[in-house]
């Protein structure tokens, strides 16, 4: 699976949302960094950690729009209000069997700055 295309699977499965969909994308060891640009931020690793971090994000926002994007060069998901301000960034790096093995999810205000430029 080419890494956009891994993109596009897990924006569909964020938009179910679906526990067992977005698992399945997901390596078994799978890392997720959290970037919040403070102390709440940290680390969860494996699937079902991984899996409840992004739906819990996307809970907090349920009147969000998901767009697939690319972040610094990677594939991601950009989560976005509906006044069209980006209120966080998903990238992800798939493993050479094509499931998703790392994500990091971006809140930091100070980091979504230059998503949401005028």
């Amino acid at each position: 699976m080419r890494p956009d295309t891994a993109a596009a699977r897990l924006l569909l499965a964020l938009d179910a949302p679906d526990d067992v969909t977005i698992a399945n994308l997901l390596d078994a060891e799978v890392r997720l960094t959290i970037d919040t640009g403070d102390p709440t931020g940290g680390r969860r690793i494996g699937r079902s950690q991984v899996v409840r971090a992004l739906q819990a994000q996307i809970e907090r926002q349920p009147d969000a729009a998901l767009q697939v994007v690319h972040v610094n060069g990677a594939p991601g998901v950009a989560i976005r209000r509906p006044d069209g301000e980006v209120s966080g960034l998903i990238s992800l790096r798939t493993g050479w069997r094509g499931s998703i093995v790392e994500l990091w999810l971006t809140t930091a205000p100070v980091k979504l700055a230059r998503w949401n430029r005028c």
